[in-house]
């Protein structure tokens, strides 16, 4: 029995999925020719006169043959409130949860009962919040822990760029309905140890999404022209990807072909993200080096010394998530006052050293003297160090003064 892994994309009206079936190399979008066919699904319900269910063409056909504004978007809503289907009332989840299981199975059939080994799930502006409902969504249908994998669309572009074997770096522009994100990625160097990686910038104050119904044509385009050249400015990429409605606002293509210079190349669309989100579940088995969105670029590690030889000791490694990016070591003085830290960027693997000096230290004898250390980050590039003291048992007490210091890495 065949073994799939898929990628799903959400929007707020529709989503993709990519496969990779296990005797592929590579990921496929998934052709839905059950839904206006194509490849995107619209995840739209609403209720006909006599309270029947009617999902994707059939919801939006039906939408615009009665005039009825009853259509709503299951990822743009999830949430476990009731909304009214005419005759009865179901929870937005309740309903995603079914238009999910007969889509899976329709590829589990369409690949002859194929099961489905992994799933990585990614959509637009991923929050936790988002991520929860979806996961109790996946649980209901039974799809649940090491089968799921959540993943951002910045790391959706970063493993579809790693999987596809690209060459350079690579920026994606955004457009989702609430502003411009960029990410833009970075191919890494293997001889240096530099692992590939990808960097989020949110345009949102400069181009806030929602933009059709504000701006006319003109406005919209110039708005486009004058973020996506401050996006591109001085970086040298050699592929420019552009996501959402904004593709769809006449002259735009035009406009992106000023961008086409130096080998750079164009796409619009967003088949990347699903494709993205089908190797994000299966990195696993990759064997490649890459920080993602949300993570440090930075190790941090601490000199210390064990059966007299110098040690570096590692405190945070880069790769960890912001959310996380804190640790911890209790340490003993033996014959000094200072401790030294390195701190080195992977992308650019170069190193600067840091030397805390704290004062007011209490007199120990030798050896008796314990500190905790605490590494931390407040940002991708402010890191603080911290020593408390923290005494040596009953023989030395603990005064738990605290000594800390901030280091900007920008």
């Amino acid at each position: 029995m065949a073994s799939l892994m898929l990628g799903i994309d959400f929007s707020k009206t529709d989503m993709q999925i990519g496969i990779w079936n296990e005797e592929r190399t590579c990921a496929d979008v998934y052709q839905f020719p059950e839904y206006m066919g194509g490849d995107i699904i619209p995840t739209m319900v609403i209720a006909n006169e006599e309270g029947n269910l009617l999902v994707a063409k059939e919801a939006l056909d039906y939408s615009m043959k009665t005039q009825q504004h009853g259509v709503t978007s299951l990822y743009g809503n999830l949430s476990n409130d009731k909304i009214d289907l005419g005759t009865r009332q179901m929870s937005v989840n309740q309903l995603f949860a079914h238009y999910l299981q007969e889509t899976l199975a329709v590829i589990r059939k369409r690949f002859g009962s194929a099961s489905i080994a992994r799933i990585g799930i990614t959509g637009e502006r991923m929050t936790e919040e988002k991520k929860h409902h979806l996961a109790e969504i996946m649980e209901s249908i039974g799809y649940s822990g090491d089968k799921l994998f959540f993943a951002s669309h910045a790391d959706t572009v970063l493993w579809y760029e790693i999987c596809e074997s690209t060459k350079g770096s690579s920026m994606t522009l955004d457009f989702d309905s609430k502003g411009m994100m960029a990410y833009l990625m970075n191919p890494g160097n293997e001889d240096m140890d530099i692992p590939y990686y990808v960097e989020t910038i949110d345009y949102t104050g400069l181009m806030p999404g929602g933009l059709t119904g504000i701006l006319d044509e003109e406005e919209r385009k110039n708005s486009f022209t004058g973020v996506t050249e401050l996006a591109i400015a001085r970086k040298a990429v050699a592929r420019l990807y552009v996501t959402g409605d904004i593709v769809d606002t006449p002259g735009v293509s035009t406009i992106l072909g000023r961008f086409y210079n130096n080998g750079r190349r164009i796409f619009t669309g967003r088949s990347l993200y699903c494709l993205g989100a089908c190797y994000y579940a299966v990195k696993e088995k990759l064997p490649k080096k890459a920080i993602g969105d949300a993570q440090i670029f930075h190790d941090v590690t601490l000199e210390a010394y064990e059966d007299a030889v110098i040690h570096q000791v590692l405190l945070l490694k880069a790769g960890t998530d912001l959310s996380k990016a804190g640790a911890g070591i209790q340490v003993i003085l033996d014959d000094t006052r200072e401790m030294k830290f390195q701190i080195t960027d992977v992308r650019t693997a170069e190193s600067i050293n840091c030397t805390l000096h704290p004062e007011e230290f209490p007199f120990r004898e030798n050896k008796t003297l314990r500190l905790e250390i605490e590494a931390r980050f407040l940002d991708y590039e402010t890191l603080v160090l911290k020593i408390r003291d923290v005494g040596f048992g009953d023989i030395c007490p603990a005064s738990y003064r605290v000594w800390e210091q901030t280091v900007n890495l920008g």
